[in-house]
């Protein structure tokens, strides 16, 4: 049977919210130089860019899930754009690339928030470590790569070496009644019955339901922590901006 599906939240924390709503800001400028005459305004605006992209991978994810809880699938796979088989190996693909680079985009966003320089492209955790990050935030950071294992591990072996994940207890029939169905007609084995290719299909999408759930469910309450601890870094560099533009206007 298919598993419960879980939902995840991109927006539910108060730092989204917060940093959403003082984005306001930016539609008082016709460009983004304009913008950045205002530190505080910038600040504010480069931080909801970064949100952004992890607010929009986040629910990507979502899609993902659309994807391996699929709702009427046809009944003749012949002519589908790819064969039920084909539809794991792309569902797994875009699920592990997402998914790992959720915290990519996350460290990113804390990069923002600390204010700490760093190109976008130079934006990795180990980068970041030679800044002066505060340990909690690297050390949470580290904890989430730690949480993606051996996802991360497949992803690494998927898009670099080519290595597949075999989905069901009988992969090769899968493979093989999967693309005979999907180019000719039903596939049928030596006892002249047709071959289990839906059983071992649903198999391999409660396989991949499975990790989803536990990787998703673990990912939103992660990001949910490192909310906390960079809404306080946000405030705090924020203020110090708006004040220091407000006395500098005063003074003047």
């Amino acid at each position: 049977r298919f598993l419960k599906r879980y939902i995840l939240r991109s927006d539910a924390h108060g730092f989204v919210g917060r940093v959403v709503d003082l984005s306001i800001v930016g539609m008082h400028f016709d460009t983004y130089e304009e913008l950045c005459e205002y530190e505080d305004a910038k600040y504010v605006w480069d931080v909801y860019n970064a949100l952004c992209s992890v607010r929009d991978r986040v629910e990507s994810l979502n899609m993902v899930a659309a994807m391996l809880w699929p709702k009427n699938l046809p009944e003749d796979f012949k002519h589908f754009p790819v064969s039920r088989y084909e539809w794991l190996r792309i569902s797994v693909d875009v699920f592990l690339v997402r998914y790992i680079s959720v915290v990519d985009c996350l460290i990113i966003l804390a990069s923002e928030v600390l204010d700490t320089g760093l190109p976008i492209k130079s934006c990795t955790l180990n980068n970041l470590k030679k800044t002066s990050a505060p340990a909690s935030i690297i050390s949470h950071l580290d904890l989430m790569i730690g949480d993606q294992g051996e996802l991360r591990s497949e992803r690494n072996r998927r898009v670099h070496h080519g290595l597949e994940r075999a989905f069901s207890s009988d992969d090769q029939i899968l493979e093989m009644g999967a693309l005979f169905e999907h180019r000719y007609s039903t596939a049928r084995g030596e006892n002249g019955r047709p071959l289990p290719v839906n059983k071992l299909f649903r198999e391999g999408l409660v396989e991949l339901q499975r990790d989803f759930n536990a990787a998703s469910k673990l990912l939103v309450r992660r990001i949910d922590v490192l909310y906390d601890m960079l809404s306080t870094a946000f405030e705090e560099r924020f203020c110090e901006r708006l004040e220091r533009r407000l006395s500098e206007q005063g003074g003047g």
